[in-house]
C-alpha cells in the first residue's frame, strides 16, 4: 500500500475523516473525494492486494460506489464536487472492469510488481509452440486450397484451441488461490503469456476462416 494510503483523510468539505485508504466517498456529507496519490486499482474499490477476489463482494463494492459517485447525483453541487466525480467514477469503472476478469486481474498484478506481461516475452510459449506451428500451416493452406474438408478440420482445431483457452483461464483459480508471494510471478507470467497467444492464434484462426466461407454462425 502506498504510503499516502496509510494516513487518516479528511473530507476536503466537511473535515470528517474518510478512512484510510483511497475513501472515494465522505461518510458525512457524501461528497467525491479526490484519490490518494499512487491509489492502485485495490484501493479505488477498498480492496487489499490479494489475487483471489470474492465476485460478489467485487460487485457490491462496485455498484455502491458508482451510485455514490455518478456524476449525475452531482450535478447540482459545487465545480469541484462535479470534476471529482467524473475523475473518481473513471477511476471506479477502471478498477472494476479490471479486477472482475481473472487475466487482466492477473496482467495488471504484473505490472504492479514491476514485471509486465510484454517484458522480455516475445517468444512463443514451448508449451504451445507445436500447435502454434502446425496451426498456422494449415491457416496457409486454407487460404491458397480452402476446400470443404480443410475449412472442417480448421474448425476442429479451432474448438480444441478454444477448450484449452478456457482450461487455461479456469486454472487461474487455482494458482490465485494458492498464491504465496513473488514466487509465483514467473508461473504467473507464464500462464497468461500462453493464455494471450491462444486467443492470438484463435484470432488468426476466425479471421482465416471468414476470408474463405463469410462468418462461421457457430461460434
Amino acid at each position: 500500500m502506498h504510503e499516502s494510503e496509510r494516513q487518516e483523510r479528511q473530507c476536503w468539505r466537511c473535515g470528517t475523516g474518510t478512512g484510510i485508504g483511497a475513501g472515494l466517498v465522505c461518510p458525512g456529507c457524501e461528497a467525491p473525494q479526490p484519490l490518494p496519490p499512487g491509489s492502485d486499482l485495490f484501493a479505488v474499490l477498498g480492496l487489499r492486494r490479494q489475487l483471489m477476489l470474492d465476485g460478489d463482494d467485487l460487485e457490491g463494492r462496485y455498484h455502491a460506489l458508482s451510485r455514490a459517485l455518478h456524476p449525475d447525483r452531482h450535478q447540482a453541487a459545487d465545480p469541484r464536487a462535479r470534476e471529482l466525480s467524473e475523475v473518481a467514477s473513471a477511476a471506479l469503472n477502471r478498477a472494476y472492469r479490471t479486477l472482475r476478469d481473472p487475466v487482466a486481474r492477473g496482467r495488471y498484478w504484473l505490472e504492479l510488481h514491476g514485471n509486465p506481461l510484454h517484458v522480455d516475452n516475445n517468444e512463443v510459449p514451448a508449451a504451445l509452440a507445436a500447435d502454434v506451428f502446425e496451426t498456422q500451416e494449415r491457416l496457409g493452406e486454407l487460404r491458397t486450397s480452402p476446400t470443404p474438408e480443410l475449412r472442417d478440420e480448421v474448425r476442429r482445431m479451432r474448438d480444441a484451441l478454444a477448450a484449452r483457452l478456457r482450461v487455461l483461464k479456469n486454472d487461474l483459480s487455482g494458482l490465485y488461490a494458492g498464491w504465496n508471494g513473488g514466487g509465483l510471478l514467473g508461473e504467473l507470467k507464464r500462464r497468461l503469456s500462453e493464455i494471450a497467444y491462444l486467443r492470438t492464434l484463435l484470432g488468426d484462426v476466425e479471421s482465416a476462416l471468414g476470408d474463405v466461407s463469410g462468418p462461421d454462425s457457430r461460434h
